[in-house]
């Protein structure tokens, strides 16, 4: 399977730690397909913890089920400096083990990202770029060290909020997306007209004219919208062609996905009659999201990166369709081949 690699993982510097030689040599060879060039390896804890304490390392790949020191017990000496330095250093966590409390248990130890065993490299690179593009703020208290728990700035339901002071800021990422964020390619006399987004109505709604852009392509997502009446053309532009997606009628949604992810905005909107938006707010998603298992918000993470990678494929693929129509239709009758036009005097059959 193809993977868009669009982040130059070359200046990383990952550490794979299996007892399996055989599990070892498969995540090297996905990492060495990924860009990574200098990659450590060690079959057991104690020679991982040695090797952190004389090497710089940004990315660790640990098995949760080693002896004589399993990956959890790893993770906590890791977290609590034990003869190393590198205290925040990304922790991903393989294992065949899929139930909550050893997910929980590795959590609790500071791993950044739990992978299950069977491995995909898709699954590997979509964790790995997640820990080193989206990088966690790091948390010391006494009870945890370790990456911010919390994906949502929510308490956990049914709880009471223990925290004191504002969520620590994200560091700044280890790698960056090839290029950036992707934005609308326009002339000025084809620049389509830009919503002055005013703030919603006092019943939560916003209008919208033909041709006004709601959002482009690779803007954050603060808010997404509901369609009660209307309809808005969701695109990409892929070159120096807009291409669309789809189109979003009444009772559809759209614009929730960069909520749920932190990702930009993967295509733009336009309203292209007079619509009426519903608006939901990002702290009105995260509410309900913060009431939601963390293992279901795993899998619509996880769902919502293979939409956006299938999003892109689709853009192309129809900006390529559209090139081809085009250059069919620009055909010179006097092109057709000689046997494809009716003789003189002779009529065409018409199909049955």
């Amino acid at each position: 399977m193809d993977i868009d690699i669009d982040v130059d993982l070359g200046p990383i510097v990952a550490l794979v730690i299996d007892d399996n030689r055989y599990a070892r040599s498969f995540i090297k060879t996905a990492l060495h397909s990924f860009g990574v060039r200098t990659i450590h390896e060690a079959n057991d804890g104690p020679a991982a913890l040695d090797l952190l304490g004389r090497e710089t390392v940004h990315l660790v790949i640990v098995a949760h089920n080693l002896s004589p020191m399993n990956g959890i017990d790893f993770t906590r000496a890791v977290r609590g400096g034990e003869s190393v330095g590198c205290i925040d250093v990304a922790i991903i966590m393989v294992s065949a083990e899929s139930s909550r409390e050893t997910v929980v248990l590795s959590r609790n130890a500071g791993v950044t990202e739990f992978l299950v065993k069977p491995l995909s490299t898709e699954s590997l690179f979509r964790r790995v770029r997640n820990v080193l593009v989206n990088p966690r703020a790091f948390v010391q208290t006494p009870d945890y060290t370790g990456p911010d728990r919390r994906s949502l700035a929510l308490p956990p339901p049914g709880q009471t909020d223990r925290r004191v002071a504002p969520p620590l800021p994200r560091p700044a990422p280890l790698v960056q997306p090839a290029g950036g964020p992707i934005r609308m390619l326009t002339t000025p006399s084809a620049a389509p007209r830009r919503a002055a987004a005013p703030p919603p109505d006092r019943n939560g709604r916003r209008r919208f004219v033909p041709g006004d852009l709601i959002f482009a392509e690779g803007d954050p997502g603060d808010v997404a919208y509901v369609v009660e009446s209307g309809a808005v053309s969701i695109f990409k532009q892929v070159g120096e062609h807009e291409v669309e997606l789809g189109r979003i009628g009444a009772s559809g949604v759209f614009g929730e996905m960069a909520l749920i992810d932190g990702e930009p905005r993967m295509a733009a909107a336009r309203a292209i009659e007079d619509t009426v938006c519903l608006v939901i707010p990002m702290a009105a998603l995260q509410a309900q999201l913060g009431k939601t298992p963390e293992l279901v918000i795993l899998v619509m993470e996880t769902l919502l990166h293979d939409i956006r990678r299938m999003g892109r494929e689709l853009g192309h693929i129809r900006a390529i369709l559209d090139k081809k129509r085009a250059a069919e239709k620009a055909l010179p009758a006097a092109s057709m081949p000689p046997d494809s036009a009716p003789s003189r005097g002779e009529r065409a059959q018409p199909l049955t």
